[in-house]
């Protein structure tokens, strides 16, 4: 798996955390931190973290800006993706 893909998605969950904590967003908070970072990038790392943000997709989408839904369903297809490839 080439690293600027796990850069890239690094950096990408990286500001999605930083402004949810700045409003305090606990529930998808919750979610990605159980699954994030990721810890060996082998496939059981990304499908939690593909589940992850698909649970906060469904359960906390209320607490997302637009641009933010739209990045949590860009990390999530392409965390499933590399599991199902």
């Amino acid at each position: 798996m080439s690293q600027s893909i796990v850069a890239d998605t690094n950096e990408d969950i990286s500001a999605l955390v930083d402004a949810w904590c700045d409003r305090r967003a606990i529930g998808p908070l919750r979610i990605i931190l159980s699954c994030y970072p990721l810890v060996n990038n082998l496939t059981d790392d990304w499908d939690a973290l593909a589940s992850g943000l698909k649970a906060i997709r469904v359960k906390h989408s209320h607490h997302l800006e637009q641009g933010e839904m739209d990045t949590v369903a860009r990390l999530q297809h392409l965390a499933e993706a590399i599991v199902y490839r």
